[in-house]
């Protein structure tokens, strides 16, 4: 049991030393006259690499680029096909678990809330969160030069720049929870997006097999070595990420009793759980809101998170609580009869059409995405 606090504090005194002096030397050399220009440019929905926004990042790419020595492409290879398989399940839990229980940390709520951009662009910000689970997870994102690598080395920088920034925004932040981003908040991070995905997968019962799990876990394994969650100057080294999906719980439980607090001790994060619902709320297509299924992300973040932790981040039980989740739930085949889905389950369907929504919303010229135009491209960008 290497999930100490002891080892914890170690990791919350540790951030991306390499990034910071990157970001440094781009604002000293270039004619970059504020930080806002840094976040513009790293835009992480562009496939665009970091030294042809920035030629002074030029040695940032290179040293950054190549995977840590010794990885399994195989057992990559298997991860992403087990994410093609459940993608849309996945995103969903994403979106109603993930976030959410996230948000019951103030050390991140506090930070994810400094822009305030899932109260004023939450469309963008809830993509954003998609773009990154289909750069990670899609086939060749480890390739050279492939999405997986390319966004890990915008989000280092990006990371870089909220530590800049947070001096001013958060200035007691330091007293409290020591270094913005570190190691220990960006593991718990990445366990968002693996081990919270797998565990929602689990009471979706979307019958994952346990190999399945842990191939999918692989990829974020190797993900945050390439997001520098390593020790200082060991940048192949996986000594602080978790071992297996086991082990992985057995961190996320460290981190939950050392940061998780009630809603009266985290403002930020009942805020951003409340806009995260409202938005998904939005995007449920009229025709089932007649039906009643407007309330349907709010039953969907309940039963992902459970009474208590739903209870962290200020959600309720809906009071047709049961009967909607009996529909969601329950009744996959009286869905699929309509959906054209065959053995596809219900949440498959459903997070079909709230993707749907999401794509067709139009965003004008104020960020590009890759995420794709339709559902068909999606697909395509699984499994191509």
């Amino acid at each position: 049991m290497r999930w100490t606090d002891s080892f914890l504090d170690q990791l919350r005194n540790q951030s991306d030393d390499l990034a910071d002096t990157h970001l440094i030397k781009l604002m000293e050399d270039s004619e970059i006259q504020h930080i806002s220009e840094v976040f513009k440019k790293l835009d992480t929905n562009t496939a665009e690499p970091v030294h042809k926004l920035f030629p002074e990042l030029d040695d940032f790419y290179k040293e950054t680029h190549k995977l840590p020595a010794g990885i399994d492409f195989a057992r990559i290879d298997r991860g992403e096909k087990a994410f093609a398989r459940f993608a849309f399940p996945a995103a969903l839990v994403m979106l109603t678990k993930s976030l959410p229980e996230g948000y019951a940390a103030p050390n991140l709520a506090q930070v994810l809330n400094i822009s305030k951009n899932l109260e004023r662009h939450p469309y963008r910000r809830l993509l954003q969160v998609l773009q990154m689970l289909l750069n990670v997870c899609a086939v060749h994102g480890f390739e050279d030069g492939g999405r997986a690598v390319i966004t890990a080395q915008k989000l280092r920088l990006l990371h870089a720049g909220i530590r800049h920034i947070a001096k001013q925004y958060l200035p007691d932040y330091a007293k409290n929870y020591h270094i913005v981003v570190n190691h220990e908040d960006m593991l718990a991070t990445i366990m968002g997006f693996s081990l919270l995905v797998l565990k929602g997968l689990r009471t979706l019962n979307c019958n994952m097999t346990a190999q399945e799990e842990e191939d999918f876990f692989y990829i974020w394994r190797v993900y945050a070595v390439m997001m520098g969650i390593y020790p200082p100057d060991k940048p192949d080294a996986f000594d602080y990420i978790p071992d297996s999906v086991a082990d992985a719980e057995l961190f996320y439980q460290a981190y939950a009793r050392r940061h998780y607090r009630n809603a009266v001790d985290n403002p930020d994060g009942v805020q951003l759980t409340k806009a995260n619902v409202k938005m998904l709320k939005k995007l449920v297509p009229f025709w089932l809101k007649i039906f009643g299924f407007g309330f349907a992300p709010q039953v969907y973040t309940y039963h992902l998170l459970g009474k208590e932790a739903a209870a962290r981040v200020g959600i309720n039980r809906v009071a047709a609580h049961s009967l909607l989740k009996f529909w969601l739930f329950k009744l996959p085949a009286v869905i699929n009869i309509f959906s054209g889905m065959g053995e596809r389950s219900s949440h498959h369907y459903f997070a079909g059409l709230v993707f749907q929504k999401m794509i067709n919303k139009k965003f004008g010229h104020e960020i590009t995405f890759t995420v794709p135009d339709s559902l068909s491209q999606v697909k395509q960008m699984v499994l191509n």
